[in-house]
């Protein structure tokens, strides 16, 4: 699967990176990186609930799982 190109801004601060589908973990499972080729965290669905995983030098980032969630699913449409 290719991958998913996002840009957002979340606190006055802007983001530009993309998902990338994690495989083998038997579930979806989506690795956000930054234009730098960085890891800022998984998004994950558990429970009906969208979850994002953010590293220690993204945790602002960790309230906007539903956000990326919603992204992913309209990208599919």
């Amino acid at each position: 699967m290719d991958d998913i190109p996002i840009t957002f801004e979340h606190n006055g601060k802007k983001y530009k990176g993309r998902f990338s589908s994690v495989y083998g973990t038997g579930q979806n499972e989506w690795h956000l990186m930054d234009d730098k080729n960085f890891y800022r965290g998984t998004l994950r669905m558990n429970k009906d609930q969208w979850v994002f995983d953010p590293t220690p030098k993204t945790q602002e980032l960790s309230d906007l799982a539903d956000f990326f969630g919603e992204y992913l699913i309209a990208w599919h449409e």
